[in-house]
């Protein structure tokens, strides 16, 4: 009896999050400011100290240090409450700070005074998002995309939403209109490749995945993509090569090496597959699915004594691990050791009496005991 290899992928579950908060301050251009600074002085004393403040702001959100922004906004708001740019910049401080629900208000505000500010309905429909609030995100985001056809993010929020309904292909839809405002967003070509790994459209998603790479080789999500879309495609080189392309981007991640080596031995390239293998538990002292894989491959290279000790460091790791006992029994009968065999087959039915490969175990262990004596006749 020998077990088929349980050589499954340690597969991570990326969510591929897409950060919709602009990645430049995004804000309208600051209201004209005629004439020098002696002019300013001259001007209304609070409203060239509001103004004052949000450039002041503006300087800070450009640095990346959005809570000192913010200060400064709220600052410039004193002297001019009524002002929509300022309670607009104050909700994509609030965005980036992890503060949806006041975002919302500050946008509302700004959208009071200026009910055609595209980019207030775009932010607002993303802290409605992060508020489960779709409905209203998804009006607001349509209502961004009358005002400004060309904004940029907008379709891939509609299409975040879409996704979320359950509506792929609206998703996709969504995404090939962001394509259009944004050409070179290597983001959204990924975004657009994973949507259509999950539709079944690995052949379309590889079009979209590999202009990804191209506008940016080290985005990692795309490589992954790739890497799945390989793998449906029943193409384990490539998708080998796509695992090894994003462990490479990230050296700390063991599921990307662990995949890499499944990807490698269903390849037929056990060799390579071993210290992928090796590499995945050294990130990840808990990884007992990759030493049992390791184990598998070490079979496949007639490796005999090292596949049995990879399968006991798997029981090692995970002490409720069933398989390593039944792949380290079948090795161990296979070789002649039917004590040890035994041993291991009684340990894997303890973890897994309820098994479908149960019965043949007991059969096995039986058989491992040799015929029965019959008893002696008296003389």
């Amino acid at each position: 009896m020998r077990p088929i290899p349980n050589l499954q992928p340690f597969r991570a579950i990326l969510a591929a999050a897409i950060l919709f908060l602009p990645a430049a301050l995004g804000l309208p251009a600051v209201a004209p400011t005629p004439g020098s600074g002696a002019a300013w002085a001259a001007a209304d004393p609070d409203t060239a100290r509001a103004h004052r403040y949000y450039r002041q702001g503006l300087a800070f959100y450009g640095e990346g240090r959005f809570i000192e922004a913010l200060r400064q906004f709220q600052n410039s708001t004193f002297f001019d409450p009524e002002g929509s740019d300022v309670r607009f910049a104050q909700g994509l401080c609030l965005l980036k700070l992890g503060e949806p629900a006041q975002a919302k208000t500050q946008f509302e505000r700004a959208l009071a005074r200026a009910p055609e500010h595209a980019s207030a309905h775009y932010n607002l429909g993303l802290a409605l998002i992060a508020l489960s609030d779709s409905t209203g995100a998804r009006q607001h985001l349509m209502r961004a995309s009358a005002l400004a056809p060309a904004t940029p993010g907008v379709h891939r929020a509609l299409a975040r939403l879409a996704e979320q309904s359950g509506d792929l292909s609206g998703a996709a839809n969504e995404l090939r209109n962001e394509r259009v405002a944004s050409p070179d967003s290597a983001k959204t070509h990924a975004e657009l490749g994973r949507l259509l790994v999950l539709a079944g459209q690995p052949d379309s998603a590889l079009v979209a995945l590999d202009r990804a790479v191209a506008l940016d080789p080290r985005l990692l999500d795309a490589r992954i993509e790739q890497a799945r879309a390989d793998e449906a495609l029943a193409r384990p080189f490539d998708a080998a090569a796509a695992w090894g392309a994003a462990a490479g981007l990230d050296s700390t991640r063991a599921d990307l090496r662990a995949a890499e080596g499944v990807a490698l031995f269903k390849a037929g390239r056990a060799a390579e597959a071993t210290p992928a293998f090796e590499r995945a538990m050294r990130l990840d002292a808990r990884d007992a699915k990759s030493a049992f894989n390791l184990g598998v491959a070490f079979e496949g290279l007639n490796r005999e004594e090292e596949a049995l000790n990879a399968y006991l460091a798997a029981s090692a790791r995970d002490s409720s691990y069933a398989d390593p006992w039944l792949n380290r029994g079948s090795l161990l009968a296979r070789l002649g050791r039917k004590s040890e065999a035994r041993g291991a087959f009684e340990h894997y039915l303890a973890l897994a009496p309820d098994s479908p490969r149960s019965a043949e175990v007991r059969r096995a262990i039986v058989a491992l005991r040799g015929p029965a004596r019959s008893p002696r006749k008296n003389r």
